[in-house]
């Protein structure tokens, strides 16, 4: 199967698909840390110097420079059995971005039990919160300023960056509607572990959360300005 043939296989099954029994009543012992953020706000980063597990996707996509497999994503261009493991209801969530590429996670990939953290788009948090996880608590890393996250982000300057600034400014716009996201400003690396370390355990400072959400919305408005 060629990868155009499995992406409208897969759209085909998107609309009414559910993970089997055994996924779903796995997933009721898992309290999920949603994280949100734009490219190169570092989320990957603070997560893993937090120590927390961190769920690996999947994704049809081929490895960006510097990603490395097993580590960033579970890269699959093994079509036939991507669309097997979804028939047999083993992928928790999969969705097609930009209809180009498949991007999912497998249940395999997720705890037995406790906290763990995962990458998702904004878009996709209502569902989530409807997979049936024990807590769903999402959380919004945000670089220090435009122009920090812009040299961040300058390896990346390809074919896809519009669409990430795009897809940056969405994700702004539905986390600052959303009273239940914790903001995390990566302006010191130390300082935002800490930070979502005090997610995981419950005693969020409301004060750094609101200094962040402040850095979100000034990056939310340059964006309304330039993108459109």
């Amino acid at each position: 199967m060629d990868k155009q043939t499995a992406i409208s296989r897969v759209q085909e099954l998107q609309a009414h698909y559910k993970a089997n029994d055994d996924v779903l009543g796995q997933l009721s012992h898992v309290n999920l840390i949603a994280v949100v953020g734009p490219t190169g706000a570092g989320k990957s980063t603070v997560v893993r110097q937090s120590g927390m597990p961190f769920v690996i996707g999947d994704t049809t996509r081929a490895p960006r420079e510097g990603e490395v497999q097993g580590r960033d994503y579970n890269f699959r261009s093994d079509f036939n059995n991507v669309i097997d493991e979804i028939e047999r209801g083993e992928f928790v969530q999969f969705v097609v971005q930009r209809g180009t590429e498949i991007y999912g996670t497998k249940a395999s990939s997720f705890p037995g039990s406790g906290a763990c953290a995962m990458s998702i788009l904004a878009s996709e948090l209502p569902k989530f919160r409807k997979l049936g996880f024990g807590s769903v608590m999402p959380v919004y890393i945000v670089p220090p300023n435009h122009t920090e996250w812009m040299h961040r982000i300058s390896a990346h300057r390809d074919k896809d960056l519009e669409a990430r600034l795009m897809e940056a400014k969405e994700s702004l716009k539905a986390a600052l509607a959303d009273p239940s996201y914790v903001f995390i400003l990566n302006d010191d690396l130390n300082a935002a572990v800490e930070c979502l370390r005090a997610v995981v355990r419950g005693s969020v400072n409301q004060t750094d959360s609101a200094r962040a959400r402040s850095a979100a919305n000034t990056l939310y408005e340059h964006l309304q300005r330039v993108i459109r």
